[in-house]
């Protein structure tokens, strides 16, 4: 993955721990590459819900965020 990367530091659980280091362990690669790949298809998927969602407000008429609430 080449893409423009910014440094994230924060806590986890046990249990994500976990969960991180088996899958390490399983497939060899690092837990800091599969927490990117994981924390980047869950903002893939509300990037997609979040345009579904927009689309058919529109679409109902309903208006969009006013551009002083976007931030």
């Amino acid at each position: 993955m080449s893409a423009d990367l910014k440094d994230f530091r924060g806590k986890i659980t046990r249990e994500t721990d976990v969960a991180l280091e088996a899958e390490s362990r399983v497939s060899g690669r690092d837990r800091a590459d599969i927490a990117r790949e994981i924390l980047h298809a869950w903002a893939a998927k509300k990037l997609h819900e979040a345009s579904v969602l927009s689309a058919l407000a529109l679409s109902g008429g309903i208006a969009g965020i006013p551009r002083e609430r976007r931030r």
